[in-house]
């Protein structure tokens, strides 16, 4: 069997090559993408007489390898996509072998890959790591991975338009399995992070026009005025927070945008009790006290809710 002999275990060698972001779904924690897969190992069992005149390398089907491994009573180096996640569709897939029995496999699909780690903490100014795990079905003993730095990288044009990939790296290492052995595991990992011209657009620049109109009902004499247009403001940052949620999951810690909001929430609403309390004074002819919470609140908006959105932000 392969891998069996006096020299050790067979060398694998292993690239994955990233070629398009089909997409990343946030709120699934995973992402699709289409790569290209290929293994270099040598099988003298496979080895053959070139014939003269012929091409230097037969092409062979992935079945009809399995046929003659299975004739000569060898293994195939199988291994697996340890982090897929739901649908695999295979677009091409072929085996190269040459006369001394090196065999070029490679594979070109698309799958659905787990992204377990992502932390939402800093959203939408995160950055997240993104992963595709080969793992071996054989244990080490028999089949060991290494590195092929010539087919191992992410594509200069992936298709996603929200996220930009800025780092990658391989790196092939060791996991136990349940049955207590080794198995050798290959790992693509890749970071990433928004382009935050669309938050900035989408977010960042209403809720500043939000928490500007907000401040400037402190022009207006009537109070009554104020608070309508306080109320219609909390409104709109309810419907606004409600649409942010969507691209999220429901997570169990804020996020940079969620302070953002929280802090102009607040500050909306503290404008509201303002307001309220002004039209009571109003309404008690208690103009000297009103005139002087007016100036106060008038004066301290805006380094209030700076001091909130900093202390809320250290919170986090």
């Amino acid at each position: 069997m392969a891998g069996e002999g006096a020299d050790g275990p067979t060398v694998v060698r292993i690239g994955v090559t990233l070629d398009q972001i089909v997409g990343i779904d946030q709120k699934a924690e995973n992402f699709s993408a289409v790569y290209t897969l290929r293994v270099r190992y040598r099988e003298p069992a496979l080895a053959y007489e070139p014939t003269p005149g012929a091409p230097p390398f037969r092409m062979l089907t992935f079945a009809k390898t399995m046929e003659r491994l299975q004739a000569q009573g060898v293994v195939w180096p199988g291994m697996f996509l340890a982090n897929q996640q739901g649908r695999h569709d295979l677009s091409r897939q072929g085996i190269r072998l040459y006369p001394d029995g090196e065999v070029h496999y490679i594979e070109r699909a698309t799958a659905v890959f787990q992204a377990p780690d992502f932390d939402f903490r800093d959203f939408p100014f995160d950055s997240q790591s993104f992963y595709i795990r080969a793992e071996s079905l054989l244990p080490d003993s028999l089949f060991v991975f290494e590195l092929l730095p010539e087919h191992i990288g992410v594509g200069d044009q992936l298709g996603e338009e929200e996220w930009q990939v800025f780092d990658s790296a391989a790196v092939v290492d060791t996991v136990t399995g349940a049955d207590g052995l080794g198995y050798s595991r290959f790992s693509l990992g890749f970071q990433a992070n928004r382009h935050l011209l669309y938050y900035v657009v989408r977010i960042f620049v209403p809720m500043l026009i939000i928490l500007v109109v907000s401040w400037s009902t402190f022009r207006l004499k009537d109070y009554m005025k104020r608070i309508d247009i306080g109320i219609t403001v909390l409104l709109l940052l309810i419907a606004f927070n409600f649409t942010l949620g969507n691209d999220l999951p429901r997570l169990g810690y804020l996020t940079a945008v969620d302070a953002f909001i929280a802090g102009t929430f607040v500050i909306t609403g503290a404008v509201i009790l303002v307001n309220v309390q002004l039209r009571i004074w109003q309404h008690q002819k208690r103009e000297r006290e009103a005139e002087r919470l007016d100036r106060l609140a008038r004066i301290g908006y805006w380094p209030a809710y700076l001091v909130g959105m900093s202390t809320a932000l250290l919170l986090l």
